[in-house]
């Protein structure tokens, strides 16, 4: 954790080790008082833009490296829509501080005005903001099926893609909406080599979840192998607008519309 402190100071993100961080969720709904003390539901939308309490938590845990106080206090102190608000502070801090918190608890209301954060003038707040859009992804339909995507991701981690695959299919006929199923059927696809299989639900994912960047960079990468690389360009235009300081996407870009000349 430490690493992660100091990557977050010097503004240096590594997207391995916050992207680590972020994915530990908290699945609880936390006690009936914050961890100073302070009773819960206090604040709400009066809370000023600068100078909120959330910054005196998000400066203590950069003290402590104590995620899961951080996390005790946002989620007895704080919801959705408070933090939402302070997305929009002018003070970078508070900014950093809420999308790391909405990347921890936030709902699915959270996609749009989270994903607007890629674009945010500081690195750090887009680094956070890419890493919490992954955790409101995975919590974006009923905690059931939340809880099946999750056991379908680790499947793939260990590599057994053929149960996988079986629970995928099965989720994914129980909770058609559910974008993230989609998204990591795709990535089973890909794995196994089935490019287009995988191309196609990345469409389907991008339908129901217009800022996916990791569909779209990996419909974009199936297509590119399969021969077809005025789609793959058409797939990074429509990225990079989301993601506008994505170097890699750019340079894909620039690579791909240089071969058309």
């Amino acid at each position: 954790m430490r690493a992660v402190i100091d990557l977050i100071r010097f503004k240096r993100i590594n997207p391995h080790l916050a992207g680590v961080m972020l994915v530990c969720l908290f699945v609880g709904h936390g006690n009936s008082s914050a961890a100073d003390g302070l009773p819960k539901g206090v604040l709400g939308r009066t809370e000023p833009l600068v100078n909120p309490v959330l910054l005196g938590y998000y400066e203590s845990f950069l003290e402590s490296q104590d995620i899961d106080t951080f996390l005790q206090n946002i989620l007895a102190r704080y919801n959705d829509s408070t933090l939402l608000r302070l997305l929009e502070s002018s003070q970078v801090e508070a900014r950093r501080a809420s999308v790391l918190a909405l990347g921890l608890m936030g709902g699915p209301q959270c996609n749009g005005p989270v994903a607007a954060r890629m674009k945010d003038s500081d690195p750090v707040v887009r680094r956070f903001a890419e890493n919490a859009l992954w955790g409101i992804w995975f919590r974006s339909d009923s905690p059931a099926n939340n809880e099946e995507l999750t056991a379908v991701r680790n499947l793939l981690t260990e590599e057994r893609f053929e149960e996988a695959m079986i629970r995928v299919n099965a989720l994914i006929a129980k909770a058609p909406q559910f974008a993230e199923a989609w998204n990591q059927r795709a990535i089973l696809h890909f794995t196994r080599g089935d490019l287009q299989k995988s191309v196609d639900d990345c469409r389907e994912v991008v339908k129901r979840n217009p800022y996916h960047f990791g569909a779209m960079s990996g419909m974009a990468q199936s297509l590119m192998k399969l021969g077809k690389p005025n789609e793959a360009l058409d797939v990074f235009k429509t990225q990079i607008k989301i993601q506008p300081h994505n170097e890699a996407v750019q340079a894909a870009i620039d690579s791909l519309e240089r071969g058309r000349l």
